[in-house]
C-alpha cells in the first residue's frame, strides 16, 4: 500500500492529474497558450498585450459643452470638437498612441476607436489613460480623462475585454489579445 501511494504521487499520469489549462497527451500535461506548471495551473505573465479596440460611453456633458472648440463659427456645428483618442501609461506624458479615427464637429458623447488600434504594452501592466481631446493645431485639447487600472491580472486568465466605469459614469471597453 505505502509503494503505490510513493507511485502514485511521483506519476505525472493525466489519468491521475488534472490538466487545468491543458489536455493530456501521451500521459503528459500539455498546456494551453500562456499556461504552464505541472498541471498547467500557473498563469504565465504575457510578453506584451496588444490593445485592438476601445469603447468609450456616457461622456458627461460639461465638458464638451463648456466651451466653443474651434473658432470657425460659419456653421452651426463648426465650433464642436474634432475628437481624437490618446493613450498615455499611468502619468506619463508620452503618447503611446494617438488614433487615426476623427470624429469632426461632434456632440457625441460615445466613440469608437478600432482604425489602426494596433499597438502593444510590454512588460509593465500600468494602469492607462485614454484622453478624449479636440484635434487642434498645434496640439490636440485635452477634453475628458479616463483612467483605465487592472487590465491585467495574473489571477484572471486572459480577457478578450475589460470593462468599466469612472466616478461621473462615463465607461470604456478595451479589447485585449495576448502575446507569450
Amino acid at each position: 500500500m505505502f509503494f503505490c501511494v510513493v507511485a502514485l504521487v511521483g506519476c505525472r499520469d493525466c489519468d491521475l492529474t488534472n490538466c487545468d489549462k491543458g489536455s493530456c497527451e501521451e500521459k503528459v500535461c500539455k498546456c494551453e497558450e500562456g499556461y504552464v506548471g505541472d498541471n498547467c495551473e500557473l498563469q504565465a505573465k504575457p510578453n506584451a498585450i496588444r490593445i485592438t479596440r476601445i469603447e468609450i460611453e456616457n461622456l458627461p456633458d460639461a465638458p464638451f459643452e463648456s466651451r466653443i472648440w474651434d473658432d470657425d463659427t460659419s456653421t452651426a456645428s463648426a465650433y464642436l470638437p474634432d475628437v481624437v483618442l490618446q493613450v498615455r501609461l499611468e502619468t506619463s506624458q508620452d503618447l503611446l498612441f494617438t488614433s487615426t479615427e476623427r470624429y469632426s464637429n461632434t456632440n457625441e458623447r460615445s466613440f469608437i476607436f478600432k482604425e489602426n488600434m494596433n499597438f502593444s504594452i510590454e512588460h509593465q501592466y500600468v494602469e492607462m489613460r485614454f484622453t478624449i481631446a479636440d484635434l487642434d493645431v498645434p496640439k490636440p485639447t485635452p477634453i475628458y480623462a479616463i483612467i483605465v487600472p487592472g487590465y491585467y491580472s495574473p489571477i484572471n486568465d486572459f480577457p478578450e475585454w475589460v470593462e468599466g466605469e469612472d466616478e461621473n459614469g462615463a465607461t470604456y471597453k478595451v479589447f485585449l489579445e495576448y502575446e507569450h
